[in-house]
């Protein structure tokens, strides 16, 4: 008889598999990024399919596998409250684990990455009432976890950031990486302040796609996030 373990989990996608099975992306806190199959869940009667929702913090027993693991059982761990419910929380929270899912590559466990994960999902859910520079946070704050974290290193002498080195330089150099000096300050600003800074539109526009353009720097095969055009609609 196959062995089975147990482990927590962010379901990170959903996909149909012939008539009645999902494959799933889980990260669990226990083995890290992993493929996954459950049977039978998406019968008629079946109560289980919104467990597997992408974002969903899940409870799951499977059987011992290398390569693709079955699922024998899995419960909610967590039971949301309103990022499921609210449309604005629902979409920050899918362009996250969209961003999850382009960025993270290595299959190996990472706890501190998992507990970022799950509080930020956490959070997302039970409160902050300010949502507006969320996103924008969310991409910073996870590149620590990622190994190419941006220095604040912002002064009247280090004026444009440095998609390549990940702080602000002296020199406006004519390299497509080194921003220019205003978009520069209003990243230096909002990592000073990110609950409170005040961003335009533009501005908030402007540094998601200079965010995006970091990561696809720092991270080979990243993809361009079919969530973001939705979430700038809404934070418009």
């Amino acid at each position: 008889m196959s062995k089975t373990y147990k482990a927590e989990g962010i379901v990170f996608r959903s996909l149909k598999y012939s008539e009645t099975s999902l494959i799933l992306d889980i990260y669990t806190q226990e083995k890290g990024l992993g493929s996954y199959i459950v049977s039978g869940v998406r019968k008629a009667k079946s109560k289980m399919t919104n467990v597997y929702h992408p974002m969903n913090i899940i409870e799951l027993v499977a059987y011992k596998n290398d390569g693709l693991a079955r699922i024998k059982e899995a419960s909610y761990a967590v039971r949301y409250d309103s990022l499921d419910k609210e449309v604005i929380r629902s979409s920050i929270g899918t362009f996250f684990i969209d961003l999850l899912r382009s960025s993270i590559k290595e299959k190996e466990a990472n706890l501190p990455l998992y507990s970022y994960m799950r509080k930020t999902l956490l959070a997302l859910d039970k409160g902050e009432s300010t949502l507006h520079n969320l996103p924008i946070r969310m991409t910073i704050e996870l590149s620590r976890f990622l190994g190419f974290q941006i220095l604040n290193n912002h002064s009247a002498d280090n004026r444009f950031f440095d998609l390549q080195t990940g702080q602000f330089i002296q020199d406006e150099l004519e390299h497509s990486s080194v921003q220019n000096a205003d978009i520069s300050l209003q990243l230096h600003k909002l990592m000073e302040a990110p609950s409170h800074y005040m961003l335009s539109r533009d501005d908030k526009n402007s540094l998601l796609d200079l965010l995006m353009d970091f990561y696809s720097i720092h991270i080979e095969g990243f993809q361009e996030l079919r969530s973001l055009p939705v979430l700038r609609a809404l934070l418009s």
